[in-house]
Parts: structure tokens; sequence; C-alpha cells
């Protein structure tokens, strides 16, 4: 077999794979036009709150309503209403802070009222409401919180956004549209048809990532090989895909390869990949262990929460702090400080989750940058890096005791192959439009190579036909 016919078989096997890729990589900066016109960054909850509207403490509901314990409480605004949230194993309640009573229906009142101030729809338009506990084409991954509430409106675009009770955000918003667009793109970009068995979709992908590598590797090759051939050759006798196919091939070869590479070196780490949804830190308080007085710490708190550290109870009290939230700890017993109580808290959440020991430093991480980029959505975080193979950094947000990301050495370079060779992220000091521009122009070069490639193929199986007709004819 010449260098050629490897070339030209490997390219078929490739094709569909790369048109199904590169199409979609084409198409994928668009979903950002298709996004439902939201409140994406409105602040929820993060009003200074004052101890005198707390007419009813935590402890005298608990009380008053004889729950044995409860698993964790804060407070939250609904309208003009103060309430206290109390979670529970049964779910969330809400209760009046000034005059104690329950409020009914209260999870489903306040996920309508988070749904409305992000949608900016009023109540009579919403639909339905129904817990979301998993991720598909309509809430996908990088949404990262499950559980969540899906609130759907009655509009003609179908807008639905996520609601997640715990921290008021609204972790997702879709269509209609955009919905079908995320099917298709994970359908044929990260052929979610073979979800039914991970390692299987992995493996299946690993290998025509590698055809496409090797093809446009020998691609290389020929036009190396046979170069002089060609600029000997007369423009005229050279069909015009043939040489358009030879220059875009030659010229986005290298994005090729870097498209192949990076998607390879990105789909590794996942066969390791760990489930960030399915850390929790499981805690309960019982009244006599939530008794405290507000008035003996400092004002201007915008919420409170208790937490458990090392079978001691403390209160974690949020304060503004410029455009960030910074987090105070106050024993409830001697209602005296912890010193560094926000990085203690994250160190102890840390060891907890991973059953590692050994701490290198931690590190306050108030904005998304290098390995903890904007898809981790959770900030601030406390960076919390152990000792030992791969330096695994966890990043723990102390506020709702969720993982960011959990990242080692080797996740670490190939995070940064991908986004800067696949996402092309190196190009983001020209803005996002420039940068989604050069993305696309290398992913449809690609495309039209591969189209241009089988055309020639066909024209070539077309000629040996007819050519084989005509010595039929000839010999008769």
């Amino acid at each position: 077999m010449t260098l050629y016919q490897f070339h030209r078989k490997l390219s078929l096997i490739a094709l569909l794979p790369l048109l199904a890729w590169t199409l979609s990589g084409v198409m994928h900066p668009l979903m950002s036009n298709f996004k439902p016109k939201v409140n994406q960054r409105l602040v929820v909850n993060q009003e200074v709150k004052d101890a005198d509207q707390l007419l009813f403490t935590a402890d005298s509901i608990m009380k008053i309503n004889h729950w044995k314990d409860i698993q964790s409480f804060r407070l939250v605004n609904i309208d003009s209403n103060l309430y206290y949230q109390f979670k529970k194993s049964e779910g969330n309640i809400y209760v009046n802070t000034k005059n104690g009573d329950i409020l009914p229906n209260g999870e489903n009142v306040y996920i309508s009222y988070l749904a409305n101030l992000y949608s900016g729809e009023s109540e009579d338009k919403i639909a339905t409401i129904t817990e979301q506990k998993t991720f598909n084409n309509e809430y996908v991954k990088i949404a990262r919180i499950l559980p969540v509430y899906k609130v759907e409106y009655q509009r003609m675009d179908g807008l639905k956004v996520f609601i997640d009770t715990h921290t008021d955000q609204m972790t997702y918003a879709t269509n209609t549209l955009r919905s079908g667009y995320q099917a298709f793109f994970l359908w044929a970009h990260s052929w979610s048809f073979l979800d039914f068995n991970t390692t299987f979709r992995l493996f299946v992908l690993g290998v025509f990532i590698t055809i496409c590598f090797l093809a446009g590797v020998s691609g290389i090759l020929v036009y190396t090989k046979f170069r002089k051939t060609y600029q000997r050759q007369q423009t005229s006798r050279v069909p015009w895909q043939r040489r358009l196919h030879r220059s875009l091939g030659i010229g986005l070869s290298f994005s090729l390869l870097l498209f192949a590479f990076s998607a390879f070196m990105h789909m590794l780490p996942k066969y390791n990949a760990l489930d960030k949804t399915s850390f929790s830190s499981p805690t309960s308080f019982t009244s006599e262990e939530l008794t405290f007085d507000f008035d003996s710490i400092p004002k201007g708190w915008m919420n409170v929460q208790p937490i458990k550290l090392k079978d001691k109870v403390y209160y974690q009290v949020h304060y503004k702090k410029g455009r960030s939230i910074s987090k105070r700890y106050y024993n409830v017993v001697t209602q005296k400080e912890l010193s560094q109580g926000d990085s203690i808290y994250a160190v102890h959440l840390a060891q907890q989750y991973s059953g590692l020991k050994s701490i290198r430093n931690i590190t306050p991480i108030n904005k998304f940058a290098n390995e903890y980029g904007f898809i981790n959505k959770l900030l601030p975080v406390q960076k919390v890096q152990f000792e030992g193979e791969g330096n695994p950094r966890w990043y723990i947000d102390t506020k709702t005791s969720f993982v960011g990301a959990i990242i080692e050495d080797k996740s670490a370079i190939s995070g940064f192959i991908f986004a800067y060779f696949h996402k092309y992220h190196v190009f983001d000091f020209l803005g996002k439009p420039i940068r989604d521009s050069i993305m696309s122009f290398f992913a449809l070069g690609n495309f039209l190579v591969g189209i241009l490639g089988f055309w020639m193929y066909l024209n070539t199986k077309s000629k040996k036909r007819k050519g084989k007709k005509r010595d039929k004819v000839l010999v008769s």
C-alpha cells in the first residue's frame, strides 16, 4: 500500500466523524445567540440584615414546631418579607422571622419568586415546576449543580429556567431552539448516542480521533513527498477540487492536528472523572446547638448559617466586602471569632471529601483564571492543595460546601491544552467574537477539506467505472 493509498483509506474512515465534529464546531459559537434573554447577572439575597428583624430565633422556631433537628438554615427574602429557610431531610421549610408562621407550599413559592426575578415573567406564566435530578440535553453538565428545579413558562420560545434554592442561583436557562441545538451538538460532537456505556463511548471516540490525526499526518507526508511533482503540473490539467483540497489541506493541517490532539487529551481524564455533585457534608443541629446572641457580632451582616467544624458548632456570617462576600466564623458557645475560619473550614471539607491529610497550602480564589476557569461556576472558593502524587487541588465553596473542581497535574495539563488549542483561548486578548471567528474559520476549513477529498474520491471512482465500461465495449 502506497502512502497516498494509506492517506485515502484513513481519510475515508475518518470522513463522517470529521464532518460531524467540524460542522458542530463551526456552529457551537453561534449557540450564544440562542440564549434566552434573562437577568443572568442578578444578585439575590445580598442585602444587609438586621437582628431586630429576627423576632423569632431559629432555636425558638425549632422548639415551637417540635423539630428534633435540622440540617441547616439561612435567611431569604421573598418579596418584602424575611424568612428562615430551614433545610430538613424531607425538604426546605420557610418560616417568617417576625411572626413565626410557616409559609404554605414555601419551596414552590420561593422557586417561583426566584424564577420570575431572573426571567422577568409573572407568576401566571409558569406552566410547570419539576425537580431536575440528572443532566440531559435541556440541563447540560456545564451547569454543574444538582438537584435543581426546572421552571417552564408558557411562552412561544419554550423558556425554561433552572433554580437552586440553596444558593438562590439560576444555574441555567434555555429554550426550545437552544435545547434542540444542544442536543445536536452533544450528538455530533460528543457522541451522546453512545452514552449507554461511557467507557465504550470514549474508546470509540479515541479510535476515530487517532485516525483523524493519522490522516492529517499522512496528508502532510503525501504533499511533502510529491510537492515538486505538484508544482510541475499544469494547473489546467488538475481539477479545481484537487487543487483546492491540496491548498486548504496543507494550509489547515496544523489546525486539524491541534484539534485532534487537544480532543484526545481532553478525553483522557474523563476515565477517572469524579462526580462533583456527589460530595456533601452531612450535618444536623439541635435547637440547643443554635442558641446565639446576634447582638454580640459586628453589624452589617447579610446572612448566617450554622456549620460544624470538628464537632464544634459555628455560625458562618456573611459580610459584604467590595464586590465579593467575606465570611466570619463565630463559636456558638463562646461567641468568639475563629481566626482564619474560612480556610480552616475549607480544609476540613476537603479532607473529609478526599480522605487526604497532608496540606501543602491554601489559597483564596476570588475570580476565574488559569486552571479554575469560568466553567467551574462557583466563586469565591478556597483552593486546598494536598501533598502527594499529582499535587491534587480541591476547590471548595465554603458557602454551599460544594466542590468547585478537583484538579491534578495531569488534568491541569489536559485542561490547558484543550482551552488553548481546541477552544482557542490563546486569542482571548482579541475578544470573544474574533476568537470564535478564528476557531470557526479553522473548523469550516477542515470541513471543506473533507468534502473536497470525498468529492475527489467519487470522481476517481466514476472515472474508473467509465473506463471499465469503455474497455468492455472495445473488447466486445
